[in-house]
């Protein structure tokens, strides 16, 4: 699992699915693609105390601004290219691409093409705890 203290001993597409590489499953007489939880990388098995998300527009040739936050985080790209930036690495999304965001990570998606670049934002946090007391958990 990636959780906190970032590295830039890692590689991107560790956290990024690819439409292209997607398998589904025939379930509920639906074609299913499972995106959580994502084994080795998001564990969302867990109490949460907060969870939202939000439908995501970004002007052409705009990046939003770099951030970090206690949440963890998962973009869904619905139409346009994102260039999806995570502590100074970064990769292109298109439309069905996922991408995940440890908390405390810090990360911006920017749209580097001509059209909007719209996305759904997923987001969830760890109980409420703070930096300090998740560390503390994790000792």
């Amino acid at each position: 699992m990636y959780d906190l203290l970032p590295t830039t001993d890692f590689d991107i597409e560790t956290f990024v699915q690819r439409k292209s590489d997607a398998t589904t499953s025939f379930e509920y007489n639906c074609h299913l693609r499972r995106l959580y939880p994502w084994a080795g990388v998001a564990d969302t098995k867990r109490p949460v105390s907060e969870f939202g998300a939000v439908w995501v527009t970004v002007d052409p040739m705009t990046d939003a601004d770099d951030h970090d936050h206690d949440e963890e985080e998962t973009f869904i790209v619905i139409a346009g290219t994102a260039r999806f930036e995570m502590e100074g690495q970064s990769t292109l999304l298109h439309p069905g691409d996922v991408g995940y965001v440890p908390r405390y990570w810090h990360h911006r998606m920017a749209n580097p093409g001509t059209e909007p670049l719209t996305f759904i934002d997923i987001y969830w946090d760890d109980q409420g705890r703070s930096k300090d007391a998740y560390l503390a958990s994790r000792n």
